[in-house]
């Protein structure tokens, strides 16, 4: 009995060594609703009044001019996966491409994956601890 009842103290302790739980942690995400996309030249200044075409597969859908810090805000649509800003001016040219579909997946996969970390964990620290009764039990026989 007393090595049953030291062997959940030694459990207890582990467990309590084990630092800070997850279990009740609050946890944050975001949603894109606005991309904000800056034009600056080579030197670091902002490309003003300079005219970015949005495109989706290829095709535009908007096209917007930058204001004094060479930034535009964009609304994406709930479906939208690649969105390509391009812009060109005064012999400079410019595409970025965003790829949001990715972004999204990316976001959905960390949390079932932490919850298989920490089942790992813990069926860890259960297998050291049927380790070290079975090692006891052998002993005595």
């Amino acid at each position: 009995m007393r090595q049953k009842t030291a062997l959940l103290l030694l459990f207890f302790v582990l467990l309590l060594a084990c630092g800070v739980s997850d279990a009740h942690r609050m946890m944050m995400g975001y949603n894109v609703n606005e991309l904000q996309v800056t034009a600056l030249y080579d030197d670091g200044t902002p490309a003003q009044g300079v005219e970015i075409q949005v495109e989706k597969d290829g095709e535009p859908i908007t096209v917007g001019v930058t204001d004094e810090n060479g930034s535009i805000v964009f609304k994406p649509e709930e479906d939208s996966e690649k969105l390509t800003f391009i812009t060109s001016s005064a012999g400079h040219r410019s595409e970025l491409t965003l790829d949001l579909a990715q972004k999204r997946q990316t976001e959905e996969t960390s949390l079932p994956m932490r919850i298989l970390a920490g089942l790992g964990y813990l069926l860890g620290i259960a297998g050291l601890a049927m380790i070290y009764v079975s090692r006891k039990s052998n002993r005595r026989s």
